[in-house]
């Protein structure tokens, strides 16, 4: 077997295969696990090198550290101002292929969510077929607080949240918990603890292991076809050019460095 897992192999995320499941951790602790570049890319590589391996059947996605996904490493977003048109086009696209191949996977995906999940975050969390978290989670869309917009992770969260919601909780950018995560749609079941929210994938994990593989990933591709269609990959495919577009206005370049220097943004 392609000893594809291996640490030396990731920079970024770590992979450890238990019987049938992938286990996958985001492995950039020391910024609550970020998106950058090379995450994105690697968890792009990861997904599409699953996708070969008929051997296994469930990949459960969980956070190195104090938390799951705190979002988009901004130093990456601000770096996009440097960039030609066609390279922040090209750089934008890489976050919309990465939660479409989560989201396409022929694979269970399960998130494990704890600690921060910001932004990018609950994206990567809403493009898994089962989302679980814990009631002492911090959640945030917080992209209009930093002069972006939510391009790339709108059409996953429109799947799990009701629009209005949704408008509330992205034009605020507020906090809220992972009893309110469950209760808005995006976490599919809310736990006291890591330790059982663990323990009850573990049992799913055993009692899914009893359905017929052909039929469960059947059933998957179908709830898909039935509840999205084509649609979704159309409006995945116009969200690059949007979050391209957004990311080098005046309006975000203020907003990230007001973040990274910790001060109030001076929006014109």
């Amino acid at each position: 077997m392609r000893k594809h897992w291996s640490m030396e192999e990731y920079q970024t995320i770590s992979v450890k295969p238990e019987g049938k499941t992938l286990n996958l951790w985001l492995n950039r602790s020391e910024v609550h696990n970020a998106l950058n570049r090379q995450m994105i890319v690697e968890l792009h590589r990861f997904f599409q090198w699953a996708e070969e391996q008929p051997h296994f059947r469930f990949v459960v996605i969980r956070g190195h550290g104090k938390s799951f996904c705190a979002g988009a490493d901004l130093n990456w977003m601000k770096e996009s101002a440097n960039l030609s048109d066609a390279e922040n086009l090209d750089d934008s696209r890489l976050l919309t292929q990465m939660l479409m191949a989560i989201f396409r996977s022929s694979k269970v995906v399960i998130g494990a969510a704890y600690g921060n999940i910001f932004g990018g975050g609950t994206g990567l969390l809403a493009a898994c077929d089962m989302a679980y978290t814990v009631t002492r989670a911090r959640f945030s869309l917080s992209e209009t607080r930093l002069g972006l917009v939510a391009a790339s992770i709108t059409p996953l969260l429109l799947k799990r949240m009701k629009p209005s919601r949704l408008k509330e909780l992205i034009f605020s950018g507020s906090h809220f918990n992972g009893t309110e995560a469950f209760e808005n749609g995006l976490a599919d079941r809310v736990f006291e603890s890591v330790e059982e929210m663990d323990r009850y994938i573990l049992q799913l994990l055993e009692q899914m292991l009893k359905g017929g593989p052909r039929a469960v990933v059947r059933s998957k591709q179908l709830i898909n076809e039935l509840t999205d269609g084509p649609s979704m990959d159309e409006y995945m495919k116009q969200m690059p050019e949007l979050l391209a577009e957004v990311r080098v206005t005046p309006e975000a370049q203020e907003g990230i460095t007001a973040f990274l220097e910790k001060r109030t943004p001076d929006w014109p």
